[in-house]
């Protein structure tokens, strides 16, 4: 007869054994978003050691840009980081400067990436064969603001349900990103149907963004509640219904910015 508190136990033991064996990750990257005005030259990201070996990082600049409601990260040169690649001793802080080669006045906010990997330490390899190392990828979002200066407002963002089960796409009609933050999306009588905790995603400029759910989505819904950017209170977004020909969220991208 087996007894039911042994299994516990044999996952508590492994997961003992696997952390004894386990290199902690070690690379810090401060500040995690990066705006800058439309003329600033240059701004500062700084990496920071707190291990107790050396340890490699390379960083990579993308333009940032969002087609059918996903993410695209294309290599640029508008943007340089100064170094690309650094070696940082146990505790040591590292400066890294992020250059914009040709600044200048727009209208729409531009959006960018800094991916900063941590590279495989052949030392650490070499020290603890048995070890598992995690290797850390951040990326950064860069924002260059755009003329228009004026705060994203709750008018700015056009939603729908789309037909795919568990799919909210959104359009953003202003002229600067709108961060989407601890969503909830509910029925018409007001029930919560799923819910994103934390970060979900952004909605950059003139462009879609389609929000993933859960399972338990696949009911009708009527609206979202959302944090937008830095607000403290939550936004009620109404869905716009989907339909088979052209939604409201496609009118609304055929008359915003272009």
């Amino acid at each position: 007869m087996r007894r039911p508190y042994l299994l516990p136990l044999l996952w508590l033991l492994a997961l003992l054994l696997l952390s004894r064996y386990t290199l902690g990750a070690t690379l810090q990257v401060a500040p995690v978003t990066l705006d800058l005005e439309s003329n600033q030259r240059a701004t500062a990201l700084y990496l920071t050691n707190s291990g107790d070996t050396h340890i490699h990082a390379q960083i990579r600049v993308y333009d940032w840009t969002q087609a059918n409601g996903k993410d695209v990260l294309t290599p640029t040169d508008e943007i340089v980081s100064s170094p690309a690649m650094t070696a940082l001793a146990p505790g040591q802080q590292q400066l890294i400067r992020i250059i914009v080669l040709q600044p200048g006045a727009r209208q729409q906010e531009q959006s960018y990436r800094l991916v900063i990997d941590e590279l495989p330490s052949h030392n650490a390899q070499t020290r603890e064969r048995n070890a598992v190392h995690f290797l850390l990828r951040y990326s950064i979002p860069v924002f260059i603001a755009g003329t228009q200066r004026d705060a994203s407002s709750d008018g700015d963002l056009n939603c729908e349900q789309l037909t795919t089960p568990g799919a909210i796409q959104c359009y953003n009609a202003g002229e600067q990103h709108v961060r989407l933050s601890n969503v909830q999306a509910l029925t018409a009588d007001g029930q919560v149907a799923e819910t994103v905790k934390g970060l979900a995603g952004y909605v950059l400029p003139g462009q879609k963004y389609v929000l993933p759910l859960g399972q338990h989505a696949r009911r009708t819904l009527s609206s979202l509640r959302v944090y937008l950017n830095e607000n403290r209170h939550a936004s009620q977004i109404s869905l716009h219904p989907a339909t088979a020909r052209r939604s409201a969220l496609d009118a609304a991208h055929a008359n915003g910015p272009r």
